[in-house]
């Protein structure tokens, strides 16, 4: 196969993902969530607002999960760490000018001080070793000659999203993807066929939470509207039985 030689390029130069399961960032709630998974909800959340690549949003989990292995960090920062990371990825990978992104309150007032985004931007970088480029699941495809279309990408960002999809190496990762999504007829192994239906599982219990999550508010939203005509009907009857009567 023509693109085998960058693969194995790829291979030689990806870095292990510094994710130790048990760093409290990573420890799941009672809902299965964890507090590193919700901090990039929130970066991908926030790059909505730019057309930036999807390398950058890559980039920027790569520097969030090497800065929460590496420093103890309060709830307090860390929006700070995450819009950080993701301007800093920003300014590497994309082509046309990025200013630092800053963060605003509903009065429009800055969250933080100019002197902490350019201390916090200090500290990833030299936690990333001064390094900033690192090889993403996207430029594994992308060597596979695989087009990087919105289902591709949606699937990318999920696993961004869900750590225990993450954790597993961006060549493994980028393999599974092509056999969840049949692009390529290939022989896989049982490890990425296993991946691949974990992939798979892990969208569909995310798609009957969000039914669930629907269903309930169509149920609060019935209860509600009962509520409210029960109330407008017994306020017409008390209006009806105070009208006063009227002479022939």
């Amino acid at each position: 196969m023509p693109y085998i030689s960058q693969i194995r390029d790829l291979i030689i130069r990806e870095k292990s993902k510094p994710i130790n399961k048990l760093n409290e960032f990573y420890l799941s709630d009672s809902q299965g969530i964890c507090r590193r998974d919700i901090l990039v909800q929130w970066i991908v959340a926030q790059s909505s607002q730019f057309r930036h690549s999807l390398k950058t949003i890559e980039l920027a989990v790569i520097y969030i999960d090497t800065y929460l292995n590496c420093f103890n960090i309060t709830q307090q920062y860390l929006q700070l760490l995450g819009i950080s990371a993701y301007s800093l990825a920003s300014k590497f990978n994309e082509t046309e000018m990025v200013s630092q992104i800053k963060l605003y309150d509903s009065d429009g007032q800055n969250l933080y001080q100019n002197g902490e985004y350019d201390e916090m931007e200090e500290q990833i970088i030299k936690v990333m070793g001064f390094q900033l480029n690192y090889i993403t699941s996207s430029d594994y495809l992308m060597a596979m000659n695989i087009e990087i279309n919105e289902n591709i990408q949606s699937l990318l960002l999920f696993i961004l999203l869900d750590v225990d999809i993450y954790k597993h190496s961006h060549i493994e990762l980028a393999l599974a993807i092509v056999a969840y999504s049949q692009e390529k007829k290939i022989q896989f192994t049982n490890k990425i066929l296993q991946l691949s239906q974990f992939i798979h599982n892990k969208i569909l219990q995310a798609q009957e939470i969000e039914i669930d999550k629907e269903q309930k508010q169509d149920s609060e939203s019935k209860i509600r509207n009962k509520q409210i005509n029960k109330k407008i009907t017994k306020n017409k009857g008390m209006n009806h039985q105070k009208a006063p009567k009227q002479s022939v």
